[in-house]
């Protein structure tokens, strides 16, 4: 029961709590529990009345199921003891069994008067005073006697403490999930001060990645994720409330109010941005926009989902079989579940989101696979204002170097001066800087006479027959033939027209949506030559989205806004070459659309023109600017890091961000759905109530409705039993590897009695006495000598405490999947630390997304730093998730997770050896060392490299064998060059020119051996 070997004696005062309500629970409440649907013979045994009442037969016999203090008159006991099939209990084809000692247990149970309790979790917690222990000089804290009290029980000792080398590495994996580096392990190895201990563990509290670290275990539990989960599993913006959640975690807010900012951050008095971001949590439900879904069924699924999130998360309680019967173990009814999910009828939400015939949305008209889900609002990222400045300087800097170069070589000089006197003798012709082109011909696919050439290159499509076969588009192609024979910027622009009633567009909803190609013809050619964009972007917002983020740039696709439609506005194409034509050849366009408008195209010899200035205002001030982003690159020089600046500088969008918040509404009407159907309106309506057994702050009949904000003060009230016990239980399960009851999702009957219930509470009443002050009581946690005990193993602990629930030892446990990446990041250097932020997207395999669609994705792995920052920002694909997170046991999060499973398998070890961010980092770590440690030989390299990786000192027989290892790579690769080159160049960073090839592929095979270890990947 507490992980303890089967041999161990029976207690010898049996308590129901601990002893007997989890053998019901098990086996028995299935049939004799809350479940009235379910129950058979009326008979129930998790209440003492009923078990304890003379039952009367059909046939007027008499019966009594436990009799206390007589185990030969009590049913219940007849029946467990029985060999007949059709007599015994549980029946022989029940799932779960009673064992020997099961029986025992109820036997002695009964002889003892079987007296029942109160479920523990749903009692307010007793604070009980730290119990007399047999080692007081080992008590830093009430922790300690409360588990050298257990300890005692069973005459074990408790382990020594962790030598310093190992408790660094301990605690900064807890507190931060990052390892210390060589500087600071020696550091505290070496501070002889008697607070050394102590000033480290409020060194790591202090630390703006301790948000990070705690983010993990939360996002899991609120199913934080970059996409909504259904059928096309679209993006959806919500990073902010990740940085909301670290920066809480930093600041140390109070738990209480934490929970308050999520759930109710709207209703408060004036919220603050950053309490709307928090609302987010309400947002972060599975949702669809697929055609043929129902909105009212995925209405019911959203209201039960954040049921089972608020249950799970805050309060450790499983209500999600309660949607379609009373739960079966624990006294929640349907109606508790329903009532719960009143709470959030007045979220602003769309069952499905997108305009369909059979679901109409006004709201949502036009939007397509790509949009995002409302409601939202635009807040600053502190992030992104940062990079924008680093992107900004980092673009200055490279039209510095440019300048630089072209001033120093006459040859480029020259070229730049005869481009410089062309572009004067354009502007002269064209002071606007656009050449407009008059089309030498249009047409459409589908022959129709409605294109009409005006003055101005302007192009006007009536809008007759618009509501004809609307589902069809129509092709039209233009053929251009500029004088301009050296293109940098292609532009088309939307212009409000007369034949369309004043509007850009044909369609009566005042938006549209084409595709668009550009390509050549050249003279005399039948073959067309495609146009390679590198990005387009747009003079105004629109509704141009890619993965679900509004798209500053975008390739061939324009999706136009409606509030645009009496506004001209123009898009410009960037081609990733300057377009040289000769006479004769001509520039293409094709424009799929059903409903686009009027429209004028141009061409200009510029690029990289921003759209929201006049084209040339400025630029012959920046001449050198302006040939730059023309793209006529320099001797040797590539025109993708022009594209790069342009792109990342528009992606950060001015320091602003959009993310999904939570939008009070009229309230929604919510019944009891029987079985949880949907399309069942049999069941009586609802008012947010809290569940009937529990006690209540107030009746929502004694005054207005209640609403989110009064959920979230039942929730926090300091006599709710289940939310500090819930919160204090999973911040053990952190630190020691299992929580102090161990399903940390279920406090109820279906979890599991407490190791050390009086710790339990006692940590619960501490956590909400000190105000909900969660790094308060981390430190409890971290200062108290259970937590600095050594984790190596014990003997004589194998049989008696296998799981090491009594605490006689720290337990091991490997690292969970981000901080795997983030700890071979951080040894190897290529770590970048930045704080908050959009997520990133790490080298992928090819072909993970292929089947995704509704839209298909381009997943493009980020080519800068973004590719090294921490796992906690890693982008989470939830029905295609990222293969290194997958096999390391992140949750897909489509579901509240309060416990990853924990696996040992051969894709993690082939994962560490070949994923591109793995071997990279080994390369790197391999690297630094060449160039950090390049006086030292190869026995002392080996150990700087083992050091920095672990934290300590190798073994003599580690360090022969790492020796040994290397002279075989390096005997290896000196005879195959090419694979050390291949192998050394795997990454977006690049290794330095001046090393050997074969040498660093040679230390980059030991450094992957040592970010492969196990000892690496797990926190001891």
């Amino acid at each position: 029961m507490l992980g303890f070997g089967v041999a161990a004696p029976l207690p010898e005062q049996i308590r129901f709590n601990r002893d007997v309500r989890p053998i019901l629970s098990n086996t028995c409440f299935k049939c004799h529990g809350a479940d009235e649907s379910t129950n058979e013979a009326g008979l129930r045994l998790d209440l003492e009345a009923v078990a304890h009442a003379p039952i009367i037969r059909a046939d007027g016999s008499q019966f009594t199921p436990i009799q206390p203090g007589s185990p030969a008159e009590s049913e219940v006991w007849k029946r467990i003891m029985a060999t007949e099939a059709s007599e015994v209990m549980p029946p022989p084809d029940n799932l779960h069994q009673l064992s020997d000692r099961d029986k025992a247990i109820l036997t002695r149970w009964i002889e003892q008067g079987a007296a029942y309790e109160p479920h523990w979790a749903y009692m307010v917690p007793e604070r009980v005073d730290p119990p007399v222990v047999s080692q007081p000089d080992w008590v830093s804290n009430p922790i300690d006697a409360f588990v050298l009290a257990k300890l005692d029980e069973h005459r074990v000792s408790p382990s020594p403490q962790a030598d310093r080398h190992t408790l660094i590495r301990r605690l900064s994996l807890d507190l931060v999930g990052l390892p210390p580096s060589p500087e600071e392990v020696q550091a505290f190895v070496t501070d002889d001060r008697a607070d050394a201990y102590e000033r480290l563990v409020d060194r790591l509290l202090d630390s703006p990645h301790f948000g990070e670290r705690m983010a993990v275990p939360w996002l899991d539990v609120v199913r934080f994720a970059d996409t909504v989960g259904f059928h096309g599993d679209q993006g959806q913006n919500i990073f902010p409330y990740r940085d909301y959640v670290i920066e809480a975690f930093n600041a140390n807010k109070p738990y209480d109010a934490f929970l308050t900012e999520q759930i109710a951050g709207d209703l408060l008095p004036d919220p603050t941005a950053d309490q709307l971001v928090a609302t987010g949590f309400n947002r972060l439900n599975m949702m669809t926009r697929e055609g043929g879904a129902q909105a009212k069924e995925y209405l019911a699924k959203y209201n039960a989902d954040r049921v089972r999130a608020v249950s799970t998360a805050f309060l450790g309680s499983t209500l999600a079989c309660a949607e379609c019967h009373d739960h079966k173990y624990d006294p929640f009814t349907t109606k508790d579940f329903y009532s719960l999910a009143a709470f959030f009828a007045d979220v602003k939400q769309f069952g499905v989101y997108s305009d369909y015939d059979y679901t109409p949305e006004p709201e949502l008209k036009g939007w397509n696979n790509n949009h995002p889900f409302p409601p939202e609002i635009e807040v600053k990222s502190d992030y992104l204002v940062q990079r924008l400045a680093r992107l900004q300087s980092g673009w200055d800097q490279f039209i510095s170097d440019h300048a630089a170069r072209i001033a120093d070589d006459p040859n480029e000089m020259e070229r730049f001066s005869h481009w410089v006197d062309t572009l004067e003798g354009f502007l002269e012709e064209h002071p606007t800087g656009w050449e407009v082109q008059v089309p030498t011909s249009a047409t459409s696919s589908r022959d129709r006479d409605y294109l009409s050439l005006k003055d101005g290159g302007l192009i006007s499509i009536s809008s007759e027959d618009i509501h004809d076969d609307m589902w069809r588009k129509d092709t039209l192609t233009f053929h251009l033939d500029p004088e301009l024979r050296d293109i940098g910027t292609l532009k088309i622009e939307f212009v409000p027209d007369s034949a369309n009633n004043g509007s850009i567009t044909r369609n009566p909803a005042g938006y549209f949506e084409i595709d668009l190609q550009w390509k050549i013809q050249r003279d005399g050619q039948e073959e067309f030559e495609t146009i390679d964009m590198a990005m387009g972007e747009a003079s105004a917002p629109t509704r141009n989205y890619f993965n679900g983020w509004h798209a500053p740039y975008l390739w061939d696709r324009v999706h136009s806004a409606v509030s645009l439609q009496h506004d001209g506005f123009f898009y410009l194409f960037h081609p990733k070459r300057v377009l040289n034509l000769e006479p004769g050849d001509q520039i293409v366009v094709e424009i799929r659309s059903r409903d686009v408008g009027s429209m004028r195209l141009s061409v200009s010899p510029l690029g990289m023109i921003s759209p929201a200035t006049d084209p040339v205002d400025g630029l012959l001030d920046s001449l050198v600017e302006a040939f730059v982003e023309t793209g006529i690159p320099l001797a040797n020089d590539p025109n993708e890091q022009r594209f790069y600046y342009r792109k990342e500088i528009l992606l950060c969008r001015d320091g602003w961000t959009p993310t999904m918040v939570t939008q009070a509404t009229e309230p929604m009407e919510i019944r009891v759905l029987p079985r949880g159907d949907w399309q069942d309106d049999s069941g009586e309506v609802v008012l947010p109530e809290t569940p009937a057994f529990m006690a209540k702050l107030r009746s929502s009949t004694e005054g207005n409705r209640q609403t989110r904000l009064d959920l979230a003060e039942w929730i926090t009230h300091p006599e709710n039993p289940l939310t500090s016990r819930t919160f204090v239980n999973r911040l053990w399960k952190q630190f020691f590897g299992t929580g102090l009851s161990s399903v940390t999702d279920d406090l109820g009957n279906q979890g599991e009695w407490p190791s050390h219930p009086e710790l339990l509470d006692y940590l619960a009443i501490e956590f909400v006495e000190r105000g909900w002050d969660i790094k308060a009581m981390i430190k409890l946690i971290v200062t108290s000598s259970t937590y600095r005990q050594t984790a190596k193993g014990r003997p004589e602990l194998v049989d008696l405490d296998p799981d090491n629930r009594l605490l006689a030892r720290q337990s091991a446990r490997r690292l969970e999947a981000e901080f795997v990446r983030d700890n071979a990041l951080a040894v190897s250097g290529l770590l970048v630390d930045d704080i908050g932020g959009p997520s990133v997207r790490p080298y992928q395999p090819p072909g993970h997304y292929e089947h995704l669609n509704f839209p298909i994705r381009r997943y493009e792995s980020d080519p800068d730093e973004q590719q090294y920052r921490r796992g906690v920002y890693m982008h989470w694909q939830r029905t295609f998730l990222h293969p290194m997170l997958a096999n390391f046991d992140a949750p897909g999060r489509e579901e509240c997770t309060a416990d990853r499973t924990l696996s040992n398998t051969p894709q993690q070890a082939l994962t560490l050896l070949n994923d591109p961010t793995f071997v990279e980092a080994a390369r790197v770590f391999a690297q630094n060392s060449l160039l950090e440690y390049a006086n030292l030989d190869v026995e002392d390299r080996v150990r700087a490299l083992f050091f920095r990786t672990l934290g300590r000192e190798p073994t003599v027989e580690e360090q022969e064998t790492l020796t040994h290892f290397f002279a075989g790579r390096q005997a290896h690769y000196e005879s195959d060059a090419a694979a050390a080159l291949a192998f050394t160049s795997i990454g977006n960073s690049q290794a330095p020119e001046h090393l050997d090839p074969v040498e660093l592929a040679s230390w980059t095979a030991v450094t992957r051996v040592l970010l492969n270890l196990n000892e690496t990947i797990v926190r001891y």
